[in-house]
């Protein structure tokens, strides 16, 4: 994130985020380490304040949502163990605006932004909080009752920058039988869960970045983080506005850059509306690659390891994007696409056939 950034063909019109300390990489690495070394020196690595409430925000960016979001943020009321605060987002229209300033209260406090995405949209639900930790929660997703509760050991013990718990996606008509963790492929926790199953939490310190081109499994909506440590390293992206699964850029910096704890439990009930979901499978595949491409290219202090499984993985994936856009007629794609493929040394021939054709 070293200065402007020339958005390839294709990309969405962006904007520059704030200048933020983490924008010289290595500047950025140090003071997140400070700020945890301060944060466990200070004391303030507690799980509850002095009011009986846990030391969190829970931050629900809303756009243009009314009935769906009222359940996520029943969910929120409705925990065993209630937050400090609940910090509702509103990005949309002036109706949208205020209907949710209808909703404020002691515990709920309404936050008006201009509708320029999620990633704006939730860095001003930190920016606002006044809390330790600071949960991210999509309008349309649902912790469980004892979310807080259950996390809260975690957080108490004071190692980790980010915390997250496993989630069971639902659709209209049916719950997922597996949960995100127990889909992910084989293999994939043999380095990071504990031998013993049965132990709830767990510290991790650094995860294997690699896994991440494999199986994202950290989603917001999961997920908590120290406020210092996520201003510390830039927020959340506004540079990934309009990109489908546009999160992972900010995943890829918090887990290179702290510390993180995972919940083996879930305790997120994942919102799927079907007909989107589907739809958008092939906008996620897109969205996936620019963010690993965009990473590679401006993310300085990535660990050796995972760029260069970057370099082994990359070129599949522009391969892959180029037959996707040329099946669906999406020239721009394909263009953008194949700028990345001329790096290589060799393209196979089909694809440069394939690019002639598009361009006559």
């Amino acid at each position: 994130m070293n200065g402007a950034f020339d958005a390839p063909i294709g990309w969405p019109a962006m904007i520059d985020p704030p200048a933020r300390p983490c924008d010289s990489g290595a500047v950025g690495r140090e003071l997140a380490g400070q700020l945890r070394d301060w944060s466990i020196a200070a004391g303030v690595v507690g799980f509850m304040t002095s009011d009986e409430t846990a030391d969190i925000s829970v931050v629900i960016p809303s756009y243009q949502r009314t009935e769906l979001a009222l359940e996520t943020l029943q969910s929120v009321l409705d925990q065993t163990v209630p937050v400090r605060e609940i910090i509702i987002v509103a990005n949309g229209n002036d109706a949208h605006a205020a209907f949710w300033q209808a909703q404020a209260s002691d515990r709920v406090r309404v936050v008006r932004v201009a509708a320029r995405g999620q990633q704006d949209a939730r860095n001003a639900g930190i920016e606002t909080a006044t809390t330790t930790w600071v949960a991210m929660l999509d309008d349309d997703d649902l912790y469980l009752p004892d979310y807080i509760e259950r996390i809260g050991p975690a957080m108490a013990d004071g190692r980790a920058d980010i915390i997250a718990s496993d989630h069971r996606k639902f659709h209209p008509d049916r719950d997922d039988k597996r949960t995100n963790f127990e889909a992910a492929p084989r293999g994939y926790w043999t380095t990071v869960r504990p031998a013993d199953s049965t132990v709830e939490w767990s510290f991790v310190g650094k995860f294997p970045l690699r896994l991440l081109l494999k199986r994202v499994p950290i989603y917001p909506s999961t997920t908590v983080i120290r406020r210092d440590f996520a201003l510390a390293i830039g927020g959340y992206n506004p540079k990934m506005f309009g990109i489908l699964t546009e999160d992972i850029e900010f995943l890829i910096r918090a887990l290179t850059y702290g510390q993180l704890s995972l919940v083996w439990r879930p305790l997120v009930r994942y919102r799927v509306h079907d007909g989107a979901f589907s739809r958008n499978s092939a906008g996620r595949t897109i969205g996936r690659w620019r963010i690993f491409e965009f990473a590679r290219d401006n993310h300085p202090d990535l660990p050796a390891e995972f760029r260069s499984a970057l370099d082994r993985d990359l070129p599949r994936r522009r391969r892959e994007i180029f037959k996707l856009a040329y099946h669906r007629g999406e020239h721009d794609l394909m263009e953008e696409a194949w700028s990345k493929l001329r790096l290589l040394h060799r393209t196979p021939d089909v694809l440069m056939r394939r690019w002639a054709s598009a361009r006559t």
